[in-house]
């Protein structure tokens, strides 16, 4: 059987660190996901978001 491309494109969109910010308790859902990479041992990306953060003059965890 062949394969039929039907000419439907999804587009993958990303929310940036600053999307995520700008909604309500968005600095705060950062903060936890920041925590749950660290305790994962997922520091490259924990890091990533706290540069991005860092870099919006967020305020880091506390």
């Amino acid at each position: 059987m062949a394969y039929v491309h039907s000419g439907v494109h999804r587009t993958a969109s990303r929310l940036s660190v600053a999307d995520i910010a700008a909604q309500p308790g968005g600095i705060e859902a950062l903060q936890s996901r920041v925590h749950e990479l660290r305790s994962r041992g997922v520091h490259f990306a924990a890091n990533a978001i706290e540069q991005e953060m860092a870099a919006l003059d967020l305020p880091p965890q506390g």
